[in-house]
């Protein structure tokens, strides 16, 4: 059974969780009633602060419930449905003055909200109501990236008159004075207009598939850095002591396995020496076969390959011909592990491709100026 997670990023505004519960859950006249299950919200200690004492201390989160039943089960408490806010340190967060606190911001509520949509049983609803703009605008921006068909964004509106009160949290069933910061009384709270304005967003994860850039352990600022990237050239440096490649002089990758360090390294060598590509073997050498062109061939491109596997190949037990079974098998594995580390959209600038169609030679997908190769000798 589904559970609907509503999830909050607000800062000294207690009333935007009421009122968004109510628009939601509880408005007669909405022809779509999503009642939470549980509540989440995401601000500064500072702003936690302010929920517990105007929510709960003061009883308001009580008397909602029983003012609406239907919200009687909602499960939301100060214990375990408050997220704060932490700098670099884990440490708690009173305001987001700095860039570094901004930033760090964004990363929380990415992970926030990746969490939530990455399990299977889960409904989520986003709003961005309150909190500094850029907060806003980070939960609708993660929400696109992870978002699915069933997950939802919104704004709560509030009739004009009842934005700067004292002690409006919702429209009560009942009638109940509501009074102005100068103890002046201005209207009725059962008779005041909330409305959700549910907010369309593209749904990213679903367009650009599983191996993209939202890894698990991206933060959302290397999520963004990489999705931009994707769409520039891109530079290539090869270490070949250390089997490190270099992406656009940011991105690190050392932990190829060593058959496919040197497939990329003679790739890129081939590609920078403009040594033209590499026709794939059509046999394998286990088969038998008249063509004796086909089997010097495979000797060839082993005796080649083999001179960028050699200084490496201690690190595994492999007998290595490069016939059809192994070049398909190696280019497959390279792939896998460049979109692992680079997502599909950056890794795809570094392919191993046949431009021209079948039978027709593969080379490295860059440009050769924009490859750079440190070799061991």
């Amino acid at each position: 059974m589904s559970r609907n997670i509503l999830f909050l990023v607000t800062g000294m505004t207690p009333q935007i969780i009421t009122e968004t519960i109510w628009a939601l859950a509880c408005d007669k006249d909405s022809a779509d009633i999503w009642l939470p299950d549980e509540v989440h919200v995401l601000s500064t200690e500072y702003g936690l602060n302010k929920i517990r004492e105007n929510l709960f201390d003061s009883g308001i989160f009580t008397q909602f419930k029983h003012d609406y039943p239907i919200l009687e089960n909602i499960h939301f408490d100060k214990e375990t449905n408050f997220h704060v806010f932490t700098n670099d340190k884990g440490e708690p967060l009173f305001d987001l003055k700095t860039p570094e606190d901004n930033e760090r911001s964004a990363d929380i509520i990415c992970e926030k909200i990746k969490e939530f949509t990455s399990m299977e049983d889960t409904s989520v609803h986003v709003s961005i109501a309150g909190g500094r703009k850029t907060m806003g605008f980070y939960a609708g921006y993660a929400l696109s990236l992870y978002g699915r068909a069933q997950d939802s964004l919104s704004h709560i509106l509030v009739q004009a008159e009842f934005e700067n009160t004292s002690n409006f949290f919702y429209p009560t069933p009942e009638q109940h004075s509501v009074y102005n910061y100068a103890g002046k009384e201005i209207g009725n709270a059962q008779d005041a207009q909330v409305w959700l304005a549910k907010i369309p967003f593209v749904r990213m994860r679903e367009a650009i598939l599983p191996k993209h850039q939202l890894k698990k352990e991206d933060s959302f600022s290397e999520v963004v850095q990489k999705i931009n990237e994707s769409y520039e050239d891109i530079s290539l440096e090869l270490n070949a002591f250390s089997r490190k490649a270099i992406i656009n002089g940011k991105f690190i990758i050392d932990d190829l396995r060593p058959r496919e360090w040197a497939l990329l390294h003679w790739f890129a060598d081939r590609r920078k020496s403009n040594k033209g590509g590499i026709t794939a073997p059509s046999k394998n050498s286990n088969e038998k076969s008249s063509n004796n062109e086909q089997d010097e061939y495979i000797q060839e491109l082993t005796e080649e390959f083999f001179d960028y596997y050699y200084d490496h190949k201690n690190n595994e037990n492999l007998e290595v011909t490069v016939d059809k079974k192994f070049f398909q098998e190696s280019k497959s594995r390279l792939q896998t592990a460049l979109k692992e580390s680079l997502g599909i959209e950056l890794a795809a600038k570094l392919d191993i491709t046949s431009d021209t169609g079948k039978g027709s030679p593969f080379q490295l997908r860059i440009m050769p100026d924009a490859i750079t190769i440190n070799d061991m000798s």
